[in-house]
């Protein structure tokens, strides 16, 4: 069987579509993401702009219509933070039913943490604990648990998982005002980051993670990370074998960040990697990347391309072959 599904975040709409060998790895058929910016303005109105939904509404649309012809037989799509914060979100799902048939399964913060972590562990040829971070655009999903080599079915339950209320488009409305950025307003979106960390759940999950014999793995997951392998590898157009897997350091995303700041929104449009609609936001996703491995004291990250989108096909996969 095929399994396609498109993860409506708050800054892209994802669209993945994979078929299931027979030795029970996943083949890739559709793997796409386009910048919608759903959830700008999200963080003052509480509501999903018309334009915005429009972009997304048009997006999944067309996502859907690739599925289907893909031959695709289940679809799963699935909203998270922006969609969550939304007073009008109920407007945006039923226009989404009304131009696919597909119902969007607006999901919690908890629930998009386990999803992400089935995902990113389903492609790591590693054994031992791992804490997944990603990085979305309105919020962050920090995820302690386990991985066993050569998991395919991806659903073994994470021991702790949070959802921290800030992402790349957020923290870019709450702090950034423009481009170059000042290293004023840098220095006040580093402060803003290490205040959410300092949440209890956030503080267990780092306590936890050291109490391990091995030190875990961080796995870095969502646009900015993949974004920062990109850049630093000159990746374009994107693609994801060369991502999956690779190894980061602390000192790049530094480096990045600071010679980003120093452009215009011109000047980042020419960098090599950069994708024009993340080129705003892209500031705050690498901070937030920064400041994580800070907390869990490692100078370096994993980075998996496979995120909420591979979660969500890990767990119908699995629905389906208990069913059979």
């Amino acid at each position: 069987m095929k399994f396609g599904a498109i993860d409506i975040g708050t800054g892209s709409v994802l669209c993945l579509a994979v078929e299931q060998a027979e030795d029970g790895q996943l083949q890739e058929l559709i793997n796409e993401s386009v910048i919608t910016s759903l959830g700008t303005g999200t963080l003052s109105e509480k509501r999903v702009g018309q334009e915005a939904q429009q972009r997304t509404l048009s997006a999944v649309v067309s996502y859907v219509g690739k599925l289907q012809a893909e031959g695709v037989e289940h679809i799963s799509v699935v909203g998270t933070s922006a969609l969550r914060r939304a007073s009008n979100r109920r407007e945006f799902v039923e226009r989404v039913r009304q131009e696919t048939g597909v119902e969007v399964e607006v999901i919690s913060g908890e629930d998009e943490a386990r999803l992400t972590f089935w995902g990113a562990t389903s492609g790591l040829d590693w054994a031992g604990p791992v804490v997944v971070m990603d990085v979305g655009g309105g919020s962050s999903e920090l995820v302690l648990g386990h991985c066993s080599k050569g998991q395919s079915d991806g659903l073994q339950e994470p021991a702790l998982f949070f959802s921290v209320p800030i992402g790349s488009l957020v923290l870019t409305e709450r702090f950034i005002t423009g481009y170059p950025v000042s290293p004023g307003e840098l220095r006040n979106l580093t402060a803003g980051i290490r205040e959410e960390f300092r949440n209890e759940t956030v503080q267990r999950i780092v306590q936890e993670s050291r109490r391990f014999a091995d030190r875990p793995l961080l796995v870095g997951v969502g646009g900015s990370a993949t974004t920062l392998v990109a850049m630093e590898w000159a990746i374009h157009p994107y693609v994801a074998s060369l991502v999956q897997g690779r190894e980061v350091h602390a000192a790049t995303a530094s480096k990045h960040i600071e010679r980003l700041a120093a452009m215009s929104l011109e000047e980042r449009h020419e960098v090599v990697g950069l994708p024009k609609g993340r080129a705003p936001v892209i500031d705050a996703g690498l901070s937030i990347l920064l400041c994580l491995l800070g907390e869990f004291g490692s100078d370096s990250m994993t980075v998996s391309d496979r995120g909420l989108r591979y979660g969500v096909v890990v767990r119908d996969i699995c629905m389906a072959n208990r069913m059979h």
